[in-house]
This record gives C-alpha cells, sequence and structure tokens, in this order.
C-alpha cells in the first residue's frame, strides 16, 4: 500500500466519542439508529409548532427507510435534487421553503463534505430548523469548522462510522422547547453482541484468507423498496448497553485516519482511470506536483463514490463482489418514481461505493484498484456484456 499512500494529514478531533461530543453546543441523546433520532426531531417540531401540512425539505436521493420515516411523522417530503458533485443548490432549496416547512435536511453524502453556512443563513431567515445529517461523517471538519457544527441539530451514525449493528446519536443545539426523547425500549445487548461477535469473527477470516469468503460476507444486498399504501409505524428505540460501551472505547482519531489512508490509497491508484471518476474530489483532495493526491485536514471518508460508464454499474460491483469485496450502490431506490430529478437518476444508476473502512486490510484494496484497471478496456469496449474480474 506504499506506493500511493501520501499525505493524509491527522484530523481534528478527540479520542472518545464522548469527548468527541463535548466539543458541540447543546445535549447529546443516544438511539438505536439515526433514523430514530431524526423521526423524533419530526414529531418534536410538530407537536411544539403544529402546522396543517408539515413538510420538510429533503434531498431526493436518500434511502427508503428514511422516506418511510417521513411518512410516519406525518410530513410530506418536497425534495431537491443532488448533482454529480454531492453538492446543494441554494436556489432550489429556497425555493421550496413556504409557511407549512418544518425543517431543511441536509447531508454530507458518503463523508465528501458541504459548506452548510450559507444554507443556515437561509433558513435562520426563514425561521424553519436546520438538520444536518452526519452519518457518513464522524470526527471530520472542512474548512477548519467541525461536520455537525452549522445545523440546528445533527445525527451521527456510530453504526456506519464504527461499522456496527446499532447506533445513533443526536445532537441537539437549539432547543426552543423543552426536548424528550420518545424512546420507548431499548435495543437489547445479547443481539448486538451476537452479531457484532460474528461480523468481528467474518471480518478477521475474510483477511486472513486474502478476501475469499467462506461465510458469504461478499453477497450483494437487496435493494431497498417504499410501499405508500401500507400504514408506516416507527418504534424509537435507545441504544443498547453493550454499545454505548464499546464506542466510548474507540480512539475516533484511529478510525479517521485509518479511513483516510484507505481511500488516499485508492484514489491514486484509480485516478487516471477516466471510466470511473471519484465524486465532489475538488472538496476533499488535491493533486501534488508528483501527480499523486494529498487529502484536506480534516476529512474523514465513509465510502469512496465513484462514477461508473452508463450502463456498466451493476457488472463492475459484480466483478468486485467475485473478487471478494463488498461495494454497495447508494440507494436505487431514489427518486421514488419521481420525475425531473436528473442527477438523482444518473446516481442511481452509476454511483458504486468503494469501501474504506477500517476492518479492510491491503489486500482487499489492492483487489479493487487492480480490478478497476483490469475493467477499464472492458467498460469502454462493451458496456452491455457481463465484466469479469481480475
Amino acid at each position: 500500500m506504499k506506493e500511493h499512500s501520501i499525505n493524509t494529514k491527522k484530523t481534528v478531533g478527540k479520542n472518545s466519542l464522548n469527548q468527541y461530543l463535548r466539543q458541540f453546543e447543546g445535549r447529546p441523546y443516544f438511539y438505536g439508529n439515526a433514523s430514530h433520532a431524526f423521526y423524533d426531531i419530526m414529531m418534536w417540531l410538530q407537536k411544539n409548532r403544529p402546522k396543517k401540512k408539515p413538510n420538510i425539505v429533503m434531498p431526493v436521493y436518500i434511502p427508503a427507510k428514511l422516506y418511510r420515516f417521513i411518512l410516519a411523522a406525518g410530513y410530506e417530503p418536497k425534495f431537491y435534487d443532488v448533482p454529480e458533485d454531492l453538492n446543494i443548490n441554494l436556489e432550489e432549496i429556497s425555493g421550496l421553503i413556504d409557511d407549512q416547512t418544518q425543517a431543511v435536511f441536509a447531508v454530507h453524502f458518503f463523508g465528501v463534505p458541504v459548506d452548510l453556512q450559507p444554507l443556515k443563513s437561509i433558513t435562520e431567515s426563514a425561521g424553519v430548523y436546520l438538520i444536518e445529517d452526519c452519518a457518513h461523517s464522524l470526527n471530520a471538519s472542512y474548512k477548519g469548522r467541525q461536520l455537525g457544527s452549522t445545523g440546528d441539530c445533527t445525527l451521527f451514525s456510530t453504526r456506519k462510522m464504527l461499522q456496527l449493528h446499532c447506533g445513533g446519536v443526536l445532537v441537539l443545539k437549539t432547543e426552543l422547547w423543552d426536548f424528550k426523547p420518545s424512546r420507548s425500549e431499548r435495543v437489547r445487548s445479547p443481539f448486538t453482541m451476537v452479531h457484532f461477535a460474528g461480523s468481528r469473527v467474518k471480518y478477521t477470516v475474510n483477511n486472513w484468507m486474502k478476501a475469499y469468503s467462506p461465510f458469504k460476507q461478499s453477497e450483494i444486498p437487496y435493494d431497498g423498496y417504499i410501499d405508500f399504501s401500507e400504514e408506516h409505524i416507527v418504534r424509537v428505540k435507545k441504544m443498547d448497553f453493550f454499545f454505548r460501551w464499546y464506542i466510548n472505547s474507540q480512539d475516533l482519531n484511529k478510525m479517521a485516519n485509518e479511513r483516510r489512508e484507505k481511500f488516499l490509497y485508492l484514489l491514486n491508484g484509480i485516478h487516471d482511470l477516466d471510466q470511473f471518476h471519484p465524486m465532489g474530489m475538488e472538496r476533499y483532495a488535491k493533486r501534488e506536483e508528483t501527480g499523486q493526491y494529498s487529502l484536506h485536514s480534516g476529512f474523514v471518508p465513509f465510502s469512496m463514490p465513484i462514477l461508473t460508464p452508463e450502463g456498466a454499474r451493476d457488472q463492475v460491483q459484480q466483478a468486485l463482489c467475485d473478487a471478494g469485496v463488498l461495494c454497495f450502490v447508494g440507494w436505487p431506490e431514489a427518486p421514488f418514481g419521481l420525475k425531473g430529478f436528473n442527477g438523482a437518476e444518473m446516481l442511481k444508476d452509476r454511483l458504486l461505493e468503494l469501501p474504506v473502512h477500517q476492518f479492510m486490510d491491503d489486500h482487499h484494496l489492492k483487489i479493487i484498484v487492480d480490478c478497476l484497471n483490469s475493467l477499464r478496456v472492458q467498460v469502454k469496449e462493451n458496456k452491455s456484456e457481463t465484466l469479469v474480474s481480475a
């Protein structure tokens, strides 16, 4: 891995999650996952500032689960598009806000940072909440400002960033009214402990066997869905005791640096492949005189989102899976049959997430680089045929 790893720079942050959260204004609340916290905030806003037909301004590129939670809270989603660079269009968002809007929801997709200060000015003027989604960001900063410090409230996902089976945190910084979580039950620790142990055994064996997966770890998961005819019900849960202990035993600096190092290896391994384009790169990387890239200080990725050629994404994903590396494809269920969202339509068909989590070893990273390099000619010459891995 050394041939590509240069200048990752240490990230800004504290060691434990509790130390990290103390730097934010406001109190943290721990949930079974971040989606439960999102539901709680929507219900809290509507209870204390009732609207006849409450709506929330959202990116249309979201998982079906989040859409179901919006409907369960009795809200109408007003969607804005997500472009190729995963940024936001302030004019589009501003045009969606009306007198029934309770909140605007903004996402740092896959850890690619967005400057939310201009959007915060818009939401403040309109008198609506800004919900900052940091489910793909932890211990990260952008332009010297911690991600998660701009919104009126912030959602973190320890489940995603620490590779767990549950865990989300809400930090409520602007509390106009008394907030009481509606968490009525707790995720059971025996359940999480068993799944946690199983996942760690899978990672260990998979690394030891150089990406061979006797546990079927690399099976491609099912896509999401949404049934608009069914009743949507949410059971809001607390984080379990085991993971409350575990996440505070973890060194967030170590997690961040491991993700950065793996991301940089992939970036420098594929940046000359025109067929596979890393997204939003101008906001997290700089090309040096040597031709190699370095990462901006504070950038902590969840995954590496790349655009694949039109019609080739599923074949590329399958080739990587066959080689022993599981790659996700964002949310191909979005934009849920809605028309006019060209950015989301493109992402649903072409986005592929290259994994950079802390439990991958060098062998997996080399598989990704070698596989994509071997596929570039096949992708260019014949996108309709099934591709094979290196």
